[in-house]
């Protein structure tokens, strides 16, 4: 489903107040005091409503709650549950939302230090989130692109993660270049704030390196791309 010409707020409400449960109006779980243990288990029924509840938890968690969290294998449950909903398309209105929340904690989790830290010090993660591209969704792929932004500025290895997950994606799903999945997008989408994310992630990987011939190098792939021609159509 195309989320290109709705207002982005207006349709979460509608959504939410079309799948929610009748009889007592509850938009998420609530987790406030919850252990990571519940989350975990809770993260075996996928639903908005854990999602939402989820998201809310790690927003609050401190350091030590976070730790635990990911070591028992929080950040694995939500990206394999991304996954499977990118894997399936999205031919239902659930489907969509439940991408939706699923990636919200997945971005919670990223904006945490723990988080983030620990997605850097232990390779695939990156590439997990990167197969979440793979749909039609387009508020899930332009939070997947500015995770990806944000991690290339975060530090060099964050950086090397974000490449290593695009080179993965292309060869996967047979693509010719890395980049080619930034640029599609950037040729097809006439929704601009999208189109604003996928320039920032361009930025972000040409300067978040302090290699000028590497800087040179990857910004001479995107001109390979048509960036120049497809900037000034833009203008």
């Amino acid at each position: 489903m195309s989320f290109k010409k709705e207002g982005a707020h207006k349709k979460w409400a509608a959504l939410k107040e079309k799948l929610g449960p009748q009889e007592s109006d509850q938009t998420e779980a609530n987790l406030e005091n919850a252990e990571p243990e519940l989350c975990i288990r809770l993260l075996q029924i996928p639903s908005v409503v854990n999602y939402s509840g989820l998201k809310k938890r790690l927003e609050s968690s401190d350091d030590s709650w976070m730790v635990q969290f990911l070591e028992l294998c929080g950040l694995d449950l939500l990206l394999e549950a991304l996954d499977r909903l990118s894997g399936r398309g999205v031919s239902k209105i659930s489907d969509a939302l439940l991408q939706l929340t699923c990636i919200n904690c997945v971005r919670a989790v990223m904006n945490s230090q723990r988080g983030i830290e620990y997605i850097v010090d232990n390779e695939g993660y990156i590439r997990k989130l990167s197969q979440a591209l793979d749909t039609s969704n387009v508020m899930v792929k332009k939070q997947v692109f500015e995770l990806l932004a944000a991690l290339c500025m975060y530090c060099p290895s964050g950086h090397a993660l974000a490449l290593d997950a695009l080179d993965h994606y292309k060869t996967v799903k047979n693509q010719q270049y890395r980049f080619s999945v930034i640029m599609n997008e950037l040729s097809t989408t006439d929704n601009v704030p999208y189109m604003a994310t996928l320039l920032s992630v361009i930025n972000a990987i040409i300067l978040a390196t302090e290699d000028l011939r590497v800087r040179v190098q990857i910004r001479n792939e995107f001109i390979g791309l048509q960036l120049l021609d497809m900037l000034n159509k833009l203008r």
